[in-house]
């Protein structure tokens, strides 16, 4: 049985004051979207640039990017395709560590975010100086991150894992006997506890 430490309670009020302060996007008419959508194409070719969308944004940037030859997957394929591309250039729609992800795959690229206020629950359940914290109080045991989270964490961590290899990963580091810092998704860990 792994042991898994729990992080500060006090985080999940942070992201709820977050989630209030979200505003709506403004409502464009479906003349300004095909305007948009042109001068993004043009802008891609032009940059050789690529779009990679998440499967959390919008229809219509996911469609983008499928046109023009980007691609809608999830954070680590994102990044691994933007990685695999010639272009110069990766626009990814997603959450701030997705960027983040994709320009540590790829660091001779640039990587441009529509914006940077698009945040993940549970990259912000884990600001990295409360993390950095937590786990010198714990130096004896083996820091476990999962890959939604942002790079200043994943630098603190020894291992950064995915939903697909979580188990196996830390199931071997389990056998080992090694104690186990686990963030930031709870679920995924409580499951991983289980199982180990």
């Amino acid at each position: 049985m792994s042991h898994l430490a729990p992080l500060s309670p006090d985080l999940q009020q942070r992201i709820e004051a977050l989630a209030r302060q979200a505003a709506p996007a403004p409502m464009l008419s479906q003349k300004q979207i095909a305007q948009l959508k042109e001068e993004i194409r043009v802008l891609l070719q032009e940059k050789n640039a690529v779009l990679v969308a998440h499967y959390y944004v919008d229809d219509q940037l996911q469609a983008l990017a499928e046109e023009t030859g980007g691609i809608v997957a999830d954070s680590l394929e994102m990044a691994n395709f933007g990685a695999k591309s010639d272009a110069d250039m990766l626009v990814v729609c997603g959450v701030r560590f997705m960027g983040e992800t994709a320009k540590l795959l790829s660091p001779e690229k640039k990587v441009l975010m529509p914006t940077l206020e698009a945040t993940c629950s549970l990259d912000l359940s884990c600001p990295p100086d409360d993390f950095a914290r937590f786990i010198a109080q714990h130096p004896d045991h083996t820091v476990v991150v999962y890959a939604n989270t942002s790079a200043a964490v994943k630098a603190l961590a020894h291992w950064t894992v995915t939903s697909g290899n979580a188990l196996q990963i830390v199931r071997h580091l389990s056998e080992r006997g090694e104690r186990i810092i686990w963030a930031p998704d709870k679920h995924l860990g409580r499951w991983i506890e289980r199982e180990t």
